[in-house]
C-alpha cells in the first residue's frame, strides 16, 4: 500500500475551539508517525504550538492571502514533498486545496467541517465538493444537515467524534478552593462559566445581560466567570496584537459591566488559561450562550469534567446536551432565557448533579483519542 504523505492546510490568526482542537489533532497524528507537514501563518499561535511539539510547519506570512495564491503554495508544497493526501480545516482553506488538486485526480482530500452546513448548491461549490474525498464532523446533526444542503456524495460523509485526553480530566479539589478563594467565592455561590472567544456569536453580551434578569436575591447567589481571549485578527508594524474590532468593542463593554454597582464582584473576566481544565472544575455550571455553535469542544470538556450545561437550542448543542439528559437549553440570543435556566439550576442543586454525572458518562465514551485517531489513519489508507 502506498505510504500517506499528508499536508494539513489551516490558515487562521485565531486560537478558538477550532485552531486548538486542528492544533490538537496534527499533535496526536505526529505521534501516530504519519508523515505529515503542515501550511498556516508564520507568526500565528498554531504555528508556534505545532513547531514546539516537533511537527513540520510550512509558514506563509502577510495578514491575508488570496485562494489562488494559496492554492499555488499548496502545489508547491505537492510537489516539493511528493503529497498523497491534502487535509483542510476551515473552508477558506478548502477552497483552496479544492483549486490546489483540480487537475489531479490522485491526490486525496479529507476536509474537516467545525460549522454549521448552510445551503450551498450552486455551480461553484457543486464543483469544489467533487475535489472533496471525505467531509469530517464530530455531529449526527451538522452531517445530517450536509446530505441535504452541500452537493457531495452521502458516501464521503465520516463522523469522527474529536478526541480528547480523558486521563486528563481529573478533578482537583484543593487547586478548585484555589481558584474559588481567588475570585472571592462565597459558600453559597453557584459559579457559572463559559470558556470562548469573545465574540458576538458566543452569546456573551446575552450571558452578562442574562444577570440582569436575576432578582436581588439570586444575583447574590451567582458569579459568572467569562474565560477566554479576544478574537486576534493578526499583528501590526510594531508586531502588536491586533484584534476584531467587534470582539474588542465587547470585551470593552463587558468589563465595564463587571465594575458596574449591581455587577461588580458577580461577573468576572479570565484571560485564556493553557491549563483551564483546573478553571472548569471550579465553576458549578458551564454554560455555552452561542446563537449557532456547531458541536463544541467546550461542551465536552466540561461533560468530562462532570459539569451540567446550560447550552442553546441551536445548532449540535441539542445533540451534545441529550435534550435534558446532560443539561437544559436557554433559547439563543436571550438573556431572559439564559437568566431562567440559571434560576433552575439554583433551584435544583441536585439537578445539576446528576446531569454533570450522565455528561461524564456519555463524553468518555464517545470522546477519547485512540477512537479518533484510529478512524482518520484508516480514512488516510482507505482513500
Amino acid at each position: 500500500m502506498k505510504p500517506v504523505r499528508l499536508l494539513h492546510v489551516i490558515h487562521s490568526y485565531s486560537w478558538g475551539g477550532l485552531e486548538l482542537y486542528s492544533t490538537e489533532l496534527i499533535i496526536k497524528l505526529q505521534a501516530t508517525h504519519v508523515d505529515q507537514w503542515v501550511i498556516c501563518f508564520a507568526d500565528s499561535r498554531i504555528a508556534k504550538e505545532l513547531k514546539a511539539a516537533g511537527v513540520r510547519t510550512i509558514e506563509t506570512t502577510g495578514k491575508k492571502i488570496s485562494k489562488l495564491n494559496e492554492a499555488g503554495l499548496i502545489r508547491g508544497a505537492i510537489r516539493k514533498h511528493a503529497i498523497t493526501h491534502l487535509h483542510s480545516h476551515t473552508r477558506k482553506d478548502m477552497w483552496a486545496t479544492c483549486l490546489a488538486r483540480w487537475f489531479n485526480k490522485d491526490l486525496k482530500h479529507v476536509y474537516n467541517l467545525y460549522m454549521n452546513a448552510l445551503p450551498k448548491q450552486d455551480f461553484v461549490h457543486r464543483a469544489l465538493f467533487r475535489r472533496v474525498d471525505a467531509l469530517c464532523s464530530s455531529s449526527e446533526d451538522i452531517l445530517k444537515d450536509v446530505k441535504k444542503n452541500f452537493p457531495i456524495d452521502s458516501s464521503k460523509l465520516k463522523l469522527i467524534r474529536y478526541g480528547r485526553e480523558t486521563d486528563k480530566f481529573v478533578a482537583t479539589p484543593d487547586l478548585r478552593q484555589q481558584i474559588r478563594d481567588k475570585y472571592s467565592v462565597q459558600k453559597d455561590q453557584m459559579v457559572i462559566g463559559t470558556l470562548c472567544r469573545i465574540d458576538a456569536g458566543k452569546g456573551v453580551r446575552e450571558l452578562v445581560e442574562s444577570l440582569d434578569y436575576l432578582p436581588d436575591e439570586d444575583l447574590k447567589k451567582v458569579q459568572i466567570w467569562v474565560i477566554g481571549d479576544r478574537t486576534i485578527v493578526g499583528h501590526n508594524d510594531q508586531g502588536e496584537t491586533t484584534y476584531e474590532p467587534e470582539s474588542q468593542a465587547l470585551y470593552d463593554w463587558m468589563l465595564a459591566r463587571a465594575q458596574s454597582d449591581r455587577l461588580k464582584g458577580h461577573l468576572h473576566h479570565i484571560s485564556f488559561q493553557r491549563e483551564y481544565i483546573p478553571y472548569i472544575d471550579a465553576l458549578d455550571v458551564f454554560t455555552l450562550a452561542s446563537y449557532n455553535e456547531t458541536y463544541s469542544l467546550s461542551v465536552i470538556d466540561a461533560m468530562m469534567m462532570g459539569k451540567a450545561v446550560i447550552g442553546t437550542n441551536a445548532g449540535g448543542t441539542p445533540e451534545q446536551v441529550g435534550g435534558t439528559e446532560r443539561g437544559i437549553l436557554a433559547e439563543p440570543r436571550s438573556g431572559q432565557s439564559l437568566a431562567d435556566c440559571i434560576r433552575y439550576y439554583l433551584m435544583h442543586p441536585d439537578k445539576a448533579q446528576k446531569h454533570g454525572e450522565k455528561g461524564r458518562e456519555w463524553a468518555l465514551h464517545n470522546h477519547n483519542w485512540p477512537n479518533t485517531l484510529k478512524h482518520f489513519t484508516e480514512l488516510y489508507q482507505k482513500l
